[in-house]
């Protein structure tokens, strides 16, 4: 019963895989809810766990404990994490292959890392690393930074990627904790006067 719910989670996931790596440039409306980032970040390695552990890849977990909860759409989050995750690992090669997940929460913000020691990106790299359909992967589609950082915007956030060729990579994900709207200013009188 465990494995059917898993297969069926696995298929609504790729489902959704399908439809953003469709709408990957698209804009969409999150479906929020209130959620644990923590408890999305667990959903996604339990997915992943049969590859980390065949590649013998160790996981660190430092995350803060009782992180506030968030108005965030799940499944989008999933994909996010789902995606960086496979970046972080794909990157790995050897023996000594690490994943360092970490959390922490301000009064304005909370950031959640992924951070590995793997080949790096190399600097001619950095500056396209957004660009869609750019890859250093064989198999790659070159979308799945592009749709993390459009699932990190449509919830207000930022995400700032930090690497060093043959030291590794670190993904901070910045999200506010209260969600931003934005206010347009009314045009009644123009703010140059022109004569």
């Amino acid at each position: 019963e465990e494995h059917l719910q898993t297969a069926r989670d696995e298929i609504g996931r790729l489902d959704s895989i399908l439809k953003q790596f469709l709408h990957a440039v698209r804009p969409s409306s999150p479906r929020r809810e209130r959620g644990c980032l923590h408890a999305i970040l667990h959903d996604s390695l339990k997915l992943l766990q049969p590859e980390l552990e065949s590649r013998g890849i160790a996981v660190e977990l430092h995350l803060e404990e009782d992180l506030p909860l968030l108005e965030i759409d799940p499944g989008q989050f999933q994909q996010a994490f789902y995606n960086l995750l496979r970046n972080a690992y794909q990157a790995l090669s050897g023996d000594e292959g690490r994943i360092i997940l970490r959390s922490r929460s301000t009064d304005y913000e909370i950031e959640l890392s992924i951070e590995d020691n793997g080949t790096g990106i190399s600097p001619e790299h950095m500056g396209a690393i957004f660009e869609p359909y750019r890859t250093t992967k064989s198999s790659g589609s070159g979308l799945g930074l592009l749709i993390v950082r459009r699932i990190v915007r449509e919830h207000g956030g930022e995400i700032s990627i930090e690497s060093e060729e043959g030291e590794g990579t670190r993904v901070t994900i910045h999200l506010p904790r209260q969600q931003r709207s934005v206010r347009l200013l009314e045009a009644t009188e123009p703010v140059i006067d022109l004569e």
